[in-house]
């Protein structure tokens, strides 16, 4: 059948039915309509309304009423026609999605394309639009896009024939074109549908032609004006629709309440979040999160972005290629699979492999770490042999099993209903075997995945009067209050979006959809009038900014702009303001924590004392409860990594040399010779600790780099004057039967293990206390009154005879001494510390270290006591690179915290 699809509307002369008389027409006995809807949940809210008239009437049974979704009738009748032998196979959505794929990467070599995916999707695109409005294939070839798809089509329907199945859009035009013949001389009522697809003129055509007489459900009632409400930004928008619902709600208990969204889908997450604030706010206790919620949101998501089916995946892709660090720390944490005691081990599984360095964790490193014994006799996937679709289906699900998917715990109802989403994926996945063919796992799982991300899901709930709809679920809709956001003049009338592989002026002269701003502008222009009808109380709303960047009302709704009323920031619901006024508050001081057991070492040696100074919360979390961040693992050596092996070089060429007359009586070649045979070998050792981060070439490149850098430092050791290494990282050279109780000092209450990277004794019997740094140089604690650094001082107050301390600079660029002491001579950039500003009012070298002392006895006294108070010393700068926020708070004490750590 041919229609000219740029006739006028297939809806014009069609007579109206009223809503009101819809009921008494079904009621009747003879000439009972048969409603055709064009979607199923305004099917849903006529059988609703049909059903509460005749409740009202006192009515306790009544005759289920004709009243279906086009579609739901059309699949009816193509499953009563297969059951009967009549007609073809027809391709799935998945197969169809699939075979249109396949076509497209076959032919990779003859266009260029940055998306194969995206192409493959609009190609099936362009093909449904060819379709559906009858143009006829090859197109006019205008450019290398359409030259593109009038191949891709041949190839598709190549594929069709060889399959021998039916293309899922030509069926269904065919349906349409005899679904006349299967309904003669009935009352046809169509409800809810767009004037402009050309299918629905075929549909007319095909009732009309089987002797019935098709009428038009009217819309709802008059159009009526509506209000405006201009929001300060599109969060606050959200928030005053969420309280304008929940006063309707409450006013006017059992009212159907509508809000649409066009964007829905990119706000979806943000307008979940505050609605559930406001109209749940038991939702936010983890205990009720399977809870139901009081409005019902039309738009699902990806069946693979639930927790539920995501776990199943990275199982499946950790058993085939592996996952990335994040996505396995996902995994490994995920409640899912397993019960509570793996969960546990797998959780302390995730921290060695950031420990380790693992960017990417497949199955054999999750088998080698050891600890849960499911994880140990997972069998690979990989290595299976290729098979269909259907069989893999079978090979997922059996591995599922022995991976203790999907947990050992009770299954809410949402999570119930996942499991089935997901059966029912496996089984049109298994059904690909005819388009797919055998195939390894990677591309089963691959295929599997995308069919996940293409599924839209939304869990059942029970029926709700409050409803979050798109601009398509909401045609046809009444209410007794509708409230439409998001109509800024950026985003309202939408913009047009043209099928880059259909000619761009056969598609403005068809009519298709989104193929110029004109037809995008008139579908806004009907959706925008069909609101005003669609309820008593309609509001308007816009943004006033988004950002930076202003925004105007749309021009569609001028007449409501102009009487707008300003919105004005939203308050917590009323609610929770009369629970705070109710509640009664105790307030404790938890400043202090139980005192440390002082006849033991306190953990944490000099970084306590520093952690102590910059925040005692952060000191007492960090040291005393074990609380830190999680190793974020990069590619190379860390700054950790470089430091260690520098200490170790360092301490490995020192022990051999013992003093500056060694090191001087070298020359250039020997010196290079014992240098680079210790960074050969650190750098060895710390490959076979963590391979992951020190592959051979990047060892390579390390070794040069730690090799100049201590070539530089070694050569202004020569210049120092004579001197010999007393200690090194707290082992006196001279007795190599210390033990590490050695390292214990007292200093004030605490016991704390110390160990100076190196002490040097000039010949004239100075001492000098050096710490190695290989970061980036941070305020040194003689210039500290509070010293977040106070390693040296440490190092200096608890040794005898310390006449000098210094900073040995390690980094590129900056390689040297930095330090002061009692004398200016003890080696070169050392300082006397009467020529440095914070300590030149000493009165003498002891006197300077009495005032450290004091500094640092402060700090142990404070440790000693149990001081843990959220104090960050500087509320910015310390909590820029802390890792304890969620511990501590501190954005409820420190707003600016937060407001650096946004701006960094």
């Amino acid at each position: 059948m041919s229609v000219d699809p740029r006739a006028a509307s297939p809806l014009d002369g069609i007579g109206l039915i009223e809503r009101d008389g819809l009921g008494e027409r079904l009621d009747g006995a003879s000439d009972r309509p048969t409603v055709l809807c064009a979607s199923p949940r305004l099917a849903q809210q006529l059988q609703a309304d049909y059903a509460h008239a005749q409740a009202a009437r006192g009515r306790r049974v009544w005759d289920t009423p004709p009243i279906r979704s086009l579609e739901a009738l059309l699949s009816d009748r193509a499953a009563e026609a297969f059951a009967r032998g009549i007609g073809r196979d027809v391709l799935s959505t998945a197969e169809c999605v699939l075979l249109w794929r396949l076509v497209v990467a076959e032919a990779r070599e003859d266009f260029t394309l940055l998306r194969e995916g995206e192409a493959a999707r609009l190609a099936a695109e362009a093909w449904r639009l060819c379709v559906e409005y009858d143009v006829s294939l090859p197109l006019q070839v205008g450019s290398p896009e359409v030259e593109a798809f009038n191949r891709w089509a041949q190839a598709y329907r190549a594929r069709c024939r060889r399959l021998d199945r039916d293309d899922p859009h030509e069926w269904r035009l065919r349906q349409i074109d005899t679904l006349g013949q299967t309904l003669p001389g009935r009352t046809i009522v169509l409800a809810g549908f767009d004037p402009e697809p050309p299918w629905l003129r075929r549909l007319v055509a095909s009732l009309q032609n089987g002797g019935s007489t098709v009428l038009r459900l009217a819309d709802g009632g008059s159009e009526r004006p509506a209000q405006g409400y201009c929001a300060s930004n599109p969060e606050q928008e959200l928030l005053a629709a969420a309280h304008w619902t929940r006063e309707r709600a409450l006013a006017q208990p059992g009212s159907r309440i509508g809000i649409v969204v066009p964007d829905l889908g990119a706000r979806r997450a943000d307008l979940m979040r505050i609605f559930d604030q406001v109209l749940c706010p038991s939702l936010d206790d983890l205990a009720s999160s399977s809870a139901s919620r009081p409005y019902n949101l039309s738009l699902g998501q990806p069946l693979s972005d639930t927790g539920l089916v995501r776990c199943a995946l990275q199982l499946l892709q950790t058993g085939i290629g592996g996952l990335d660090l994040p996505a396995a720390g996902s995994l490994l944490c995920s409640p899912y699979w397993g019960d509570d005691d793996s969960r546990m081990s797998r959780a302390n599984s995730d921290r060695l492999l950031r420990e380790q360095g693992h960017l990417r964790i497949d199955l054999p490193t999750l088998q080698a770490l050891g600890g849960d014994a499911r994880i140990a006799r997972l069998p690979p996937l990989a290595s299976q042999r290729r098979a269909d679709p259907a069989q893999w289906a079978e090979r997922f699900t059996e591995w599922l099993d022995l991976a203790g998917w999907p947990g050992a715990r009770p299954l809410d109802s949402a999570d119930f209903q996942t499991l089935e989403a997901w059966r029912d994926l496996l089984a049109s996945f298994g059904a690909l075997g005819d388009v797919l063919g055998p195939v390894p796992a990677s591309a089963a799982l691959a295929q599997l995945s995308r069919l996940a991300g293409e599924r839209v899901f939304q869990p059942q709930s029970p029926p709700v009067n409050i409803q979050v709809l798109g601009v398509s679920e909401a045609a046809g809709l009444s209410f007794d209050a509708l409230r439409v956001l998001g109509l800024d003049d950026e985003h309202w009338p939408p913009a047009g979006r043209p099928n880059p592989f259909i000619p761009f002026e056969l598609q403005r002269r068809l009519g298709m959809p989104h193929a110029s701003t004109a037809q995008e502008l008139a579908w806004a222009e009907r959706s925008t009038q069909a609101w005003r009808r669609a309820a008593p109380e309609v509001v308007f709303c816009w943004p006033a900014t988004d950002g930076d960047r202003p925004l105007l009302p749309s021009p569609l709704i001028q007449s409501e702009a102009d009487g707008a009323q300003t919105g004005t920031p939203a308050q917590p619901a009323d609610h929770w303001r009369e629970a705070r006024a109710l509640a009664q508050f105790e307030t404790f001081a938890d400043h202090y924590a139980p005192h440390p057991d002082l006849a033991r070492p306190v953990p944490g040696g000099t970084r306590l004392i520093g952690d102590q100074a910059t925040c005692p919360f952060r000191a007492f979390a960090t040291h005393r409860l074990g609380a830190k961040a999680l190793e974020q693992p990069g590619y190379g050596p860390n700054a950790i990594d470089r430091g260690v092996v520098t200490h170790r070089v360092l301490e490995t060429l020192w022990r051999q040399w013992r003093d500056h007359a060694t090191l001087a009586s070298l020359d250039d070649a020997a010196l290079d010779r014992a240098l680079g045979a210790a960074v050969d070998t650190e750098l060895q050792r710390m490959a076979t600790r963590a391979p992951q981060r020190f592959a051979p070439t990047l060892v390579r490149l390390e070794a040069e780099r730690l090799g100049t850098l201590l070539r530089q430092w070694l050569t202004l050791e020569r210049e120092r004057p004579p001197f010999t290494v007393e200690r090194l990282e707290g082992r006196k050279e001279a007795d190599s039967a210390t033990t590490a109780d050695d390292d214990l000092r007292r200093f004030g209450p605490l016991q704390l293990r110390l160990r100076p990277d190196r002490i040097d004794r000039l010949d004239d019997g100075r001492r000098l206390v050096i710490d190695y740094k290989t970061g980036v140089g941070r305020k040194p604690p003689w210039r500290d009154a509070r010293p977040e650094e106070p390693q040296l001082l440490l190092y200096a107050l608890t040794e005898s005879g310390i006449d000098g301390i210094a900073y040995a600079r390690l980094r590129a660029g900056t390689v040297g001494l930095d330090g002061i002491g009692a004398d200016a001579d003890l080696a070169p950039q050392i300082r006397a510390y009467t020529d440095e500003r914070d300590t030149r009012d000493a009165s003498g070298w002891d006197a300077l270290m009495g005032r450290w002392r004091g500094e640092l006895q402060t700090l142990a006294d404070e440790i000693a006591r149990g001081l843990a108070s959220v104090t960050p010393k500087h509320p910015r700068q310390s909590c820029r690179d802390c890792s304890l926020h969620a511990l501590c708070r501190i954005r409820e004490l420190a707003p600016e915290a937060a407001d650096d750590e946004a701006a960094t």
